[in-house]
This record gives structure tokens, sequence and C-alpha cells, in this order.
């Protein structure tokens, strides 16, 4: 037992001097293998080695800040619950009504319904993993401390001009798009023009880009910062991606950062790092030289090389040809109509009343996600091609009415299916799955669906009240068309013109002429095809409508009808015919419209 204890002792006493002799040289503050934070901080890697940085021939004046930090992490966005849990404000009512009738709901409780079965959504990233900041213009008298940088914004020139060259290229031509209007902005809140190359390193001025920190647009705003800065990121809308509203964002978040440093240099390494972390490297260092500061461990890597990235993507913008760029093709500036129109209006049935493609109304308006504008707003701004904003205005009656979503509350009974609902709602499957949060097309474990549909009447879409099947007939049902017409396909393995025909309800012969291809054609797998557009009922479909509400069917509007031609057709007044449909008898008729052709009793 003795030996035991000794054996014991001595090993005890071994440890203990090993991590006395391993902790003296911290407390010695010499460096050690490792530091804790509240010594030095989190560590990166550690900085380049030597001096690479010369003098600076004259001194570089800036006066311009930083874009939008792209190091920090999207936060999931919350929907408040459609009631408190426990409680069944909604479910007490739909026990209780009619059979077979669903409930209008309110745009609160959309969302509610929504947050039951939401997930993070997946996002395409970006394709570099390069994000960086670019510089301000350079103005006689102003100065600015990057002596000390030469041979870092020489380097990153370099890797412009070789392995970057190619990305580097799209974004100057991108940049003739879009900096015409971001300048306009920037000089509103008294910030340098060029501020707008921050856009072309951050994202190559692309709406979508997203970062693998999860920050989204041109400015690369993550979601705290951009809600801080007035910027709306919930499930129908990411205005992050707006690229007017996010750069008056930017300016907003620029203009504070220099006003907080008082430097162009340390304003924009605070766009990048967060001004927190910057105040404290200044703390520390006793200096606010951003040469000095990045000879130091405490700022990361992606910091350290910021401003020169930023730096050398300016020199370059700046005096294309000089460096080898002047070919480069820009893009043709934005022009474009704005134009106020209801929230919860269908993108689909919008294009259609004012002859804009719904792809075109996402392409200009890429913050919307959904299908629909933010329902829960009462109005929603939109961008459309320059000469439609007039066509819009004139045609604003027909839009409240023929494009307003209205969201159902229905309850899953047994038997029915997706591809049922789709049919008798005349709303996508690929819709309804979407707004439910569904990965499958069984309903075996759904009790209740959220039904988005178009064409109630005013008096019908009241939240809370009950809408039965033969009302729900009788409306002109064209929910999210976007989806259903001129549709994009990838070709699976195996497929032919004739099955994804079959699969998308179309003719074989309009697959063909929509996608310039023959009818016997070969499809190789991956190619994307376009599902021409189509309505929801067949063209002059003559159908029963359900009982209630008088009689009568229904008639699809076809090229070249009008009221009075389809009154002669089916022996019905014109004014009876208006009235049944709450239409203008002097007003055209808008091809795919459902209209009911009422019977007497």
């Amino acid at each position: 037992m003795s030996a035991e204890r000794s054996y014991l002792v001595l090993a005890f006493l071994t440890i203990f001097v090993s991590l006395v002799s391993f902790a003296a040289p911290v407390r010695a503050g010499e460096k050690g293998t490792f530091s804790t934070p509240w010594l030095s901080g989190v560590l990166s890697v550690p900085p380049v080695s030597g001096k690479e940085a010369p003098a600076v021939p004259g001194p570089l004046s800036l006066s311009d800040p930083g874009p939008a930090a792209s190091g920090e992490a999207k936060a999931v966005v919350p929907v408040s619950p459609l009631v408190p849990q426990g409680q069944g404000a909604l479910s007490s009512p739909a026990e209780k009504e009619e059979k077979g009738s669903d409930l209008v709901l309110s745009p609160k409780d959309v969302e509610g319904e929504i947050a039951r079965n939401e997930e993070p959504e997946a996002v395409e990233e970006l394709d570099s993993g390069f994000f960086t900041n670019a510089p301000d213009e350079v103005e006689k008298g102003r100065e600015g401390s990057y002596a000390g940088l030469t041979g870092r914004i020489e380097k990153f020139i370099r890797y412009f001009q070789t392995k970057g060259r190619d990305r580097f290229e799209v974004w100057l031509a991108r940049s003739g798009k879009y900096s015409d209007m971001m300048r306009g902005i920037l000089a509103k809140y008294g910030l340098p023009g060029d501020l707008v190359y921050l856009a072309l390193i951050e994202s190559g001025f692309s709406p979508k880009a997203y970062s693998v920190a999860r920050a989204s647009g041109p400015w690369q705003f993550i979601t705290g910062t951009a809600r801080r800065y007035g910027l709306r990121v919930d499930w129908w809308a990411d205005e992050r991606r707006d690229y007017e509203k996010a750069t008056h964002a930017a300016a907003s978040y620029l203009k504070d950062l220099y006003g907080m440093f008082e430097s162009w240099p340390l304003a924009t390494a605070a766009y990048n790092a967060g001004e927190g972390k910057i105040q404290r490297a200044v703390a520390r260092y006793k200096s606010d030289d951003i040469s000095e500061l990045i000879r130091h461990r405490y700022l990361a890597r992606e910091t350290k090389d910021y401003v020169p990235k930023m730096l050398a993507a300016l020199t370059i913008a700046k005096d294309p040809d000089k460096y080898g760029f002047g070919d480069v093709r820009y893009e043709e500036p934005l022009d474009f109509d704005k134009v106020v129109i209801p929230g919860g209006t269908d993108l689909a049935a919008l294009g259609e009343i004012i002859g804009v493609p719904p792809d075109s109304l996402k392409e200009w308006n890429p913050e919307l996600k959904r299908f629909c504008t933010p329902p829960n707003t009462e109005m929603y701004e939109i961008r459309l091609p320059k000469g439609s904003g007039p066509v819009a205005e004139e045609r604003m009656d027909e839009i409240r009415s023929d494009a307003k979503v209205i969201f159902l509350l229905h309850h899953v009974r047994k038997g029915e299916t997706l591809a049922s609902l789709s049919r008798k709602y005349g709303t996508p499957a690929n819709t309804l799955k979407e707004i439910n949060g569904l990965r499958r097309d069984s309903l075996q474990r759904v009790s209740r669906l959220v039904i988005p549909v178009t064409g109630l009447s005013p008096e019908d879409s009241v939240p809370g009240k009950e809408i039965s099947p033969a009302r729900l007939g009788l409306a002109h049902m064209k929910i999210d068309e976007g989806l259903r017409r001129g549709q994009r396909v990838r070709v699976r393995s195996g497929d032919t013109l004739g099955k994804i025909a079959k699969r998308t309800g179309v003719s074989v012969k309009e697959l063909a002429q929509w996608n310039g291809m023959k009818t016997t054609g070969i499809l190789r797998a991956g190619t994307i095809i376009t599902i021409p557009r189509r309505g929801s009922v067949s063209r002059g479909a003559r159908t029963t409508a359900a009982p209630g509400d008088g009689g009568g069917f229904q008639h699809v509007v076809r090229p070249g009808d009008s009221l009075r031609g389809i009154s002669r057709a089916h022996g019905v007044p014109v004014e009876t015919l208006a009235e049944a449909n709450h239409l203008d008898p002097e007003q055209p008729l808008r091809k795919g419209r459902v209209l009911l052709i009422p019977t007497e009793s």
C-alpha cells in the first residue's frame, strides 16, 4: 500500500509541476502555445511575416466608406403564432363550421399558420465565398492613413488581373446596371459616389448574392443589421435584396460608421468586422492607424485584407484601361416605373392584367420571395418595366378585384390529396406545399392547410367568414400562375416530351412549339424546358356551378370575347351578366377569366 501511495503522490506532483511550468510564460506575458480570451481575444491566422509595406508614393485620400459585413449570421425570421398555445381560437369555430366550408384568414392568422411548419429556407450560396469591400473615391485635400498598405494593395490588383479576372469582369460589367442609381442614393446622404464599388466587391452587384455567413443582397447585410436600418426580412420579403432600399440602408450604416471613427479606413474595417471589434482594437493598441492595427494578431485575416482589397478594386474600377479591363461591356442602367398596389396581390394575375410576364416581375422585384406581395401590408410599392406603370394605374380597379389573394383555412378530409385540392381551388400543388411547409405530396398526417385563392368578392373576403364550396366554385381562382404557367422544369433521366406533357397537363405539340423542338425530339437529362401557359380551366369550358346563389355555369374568356358577345351567345342580358360577375359592361374582358353565366332557377 505504501508503494502505491508513493506512486500516486509522485504522479500528482509531476502533473502539477508540468502545469505550473506551462502557465508561467503566459503569466509573464510571453507567447505560449495557446492564449486565453481575456489576454488576447480570438486569435486568427498569424499576420504575414516581414515588412510588406514600404512607403506609399503619396497619401491616398478617401471620401467613401465600406460595405455590409459579410461575416455575421442570419437570424431565422420568427413569425407570431396564430393563437396562444393551448387555446383553440381557430379550431373551435372550424369544428363547428358547416361541413365542407373553409374559413377566411386574416394576414396575421396566415403568418401563424405558416409558422407552424416553417423551417429555415434553403438559399443558394454565392459561388465565390470571396467577400470583401471596396474603398472610397480620391478627393484632393483629403488624406487617408493608408501608408504601409502598398504591398497588399498591389497583391490584390494582381489577383483581380489573373486568378480572379473572370469574376471581376462580370462584376464590372454588371456595375453599369446599378451604379448610377446607387450613386444618386449615396449623394443624398452626403457620401462619395465611389462607395458603389463596395457593392461590386461584396456581391458583384447581385441582389440574390448570399454568403456562407448568411449575409444577403448587393450590400451583404446580415438580418440583424438589416432590420436595424429599416429593412424588412421575413417569410414574404427580404429587402436586403432590394437594390434601392438596401442602398439606403447601406448609406445610413456607412455614415454612422464614419461618424463613429472619423476615419474611412477604420469605418471600412468596421463594416467587415463590426464596430465593436474595431473599437476594441483601437483601444488595445492605442492607435487609429489601420496599418498599425493589422500588424497585430487581434484582427482576423479577412479584416486585415479587407481595406487593401477594396483599394485594389477601386483602383481598377476607376481606370479599367490601365489595368487591362478596357474591353468590358457594361450593362445598360436600370430604367423602370414604380406603382403602389395592394398587399397580397398575386404576381401572376397582375402580370396578366398589365401584360408583363411573372418572371419579369420577380426580376424587377427580387425582394419578393413568394407568389404575391406581402399580404400583411396594406399597400406595397413595386417596380415595373418602363411604360408599364401607366397601364397598371389605369387598370388598378381590375388589379384590386382580380389579383387579390385571399387565404382560406381548410380542414383536410379523408381521401383528399394535394392534387385534388389543387384542382378544386385552382391553386398549384407546389404553392400549397410551399406555404404549408410540406416536403411530400402526402396529406396523411396533415390536419389543415392554408389555401390561397383569387377571385373572391369583397363580401366573401372578410376574415373569419366561412366560405362554402358552392361560393368557391363560382370564383375565378388563378393564384400563382407564374408557377403553373410558364414554369421551367429540369428534364429527368428517361423523360420524353410525352411524359412531361402528361405530367404537366399540356399537349406534346404545345410543349414542343413553346421550346422550339420537334415532337419526336430526344431530351437530354438536365435540360431546362418551359411549360407553356395554360389557364386552370380549358378555354371555352362550360362547367356546371355548384348549387347556391342561383344556378349557372362557367365560361372561360377567350381571345376576342366581349361581354355583349357572350351575352348574345348564352341569351343572358348584358346587365345580368355584368352584375353576376361584378363587371363594368364597358371594360374589356381579360383572357382566361372565368365568368359565371347565370341561369334562372
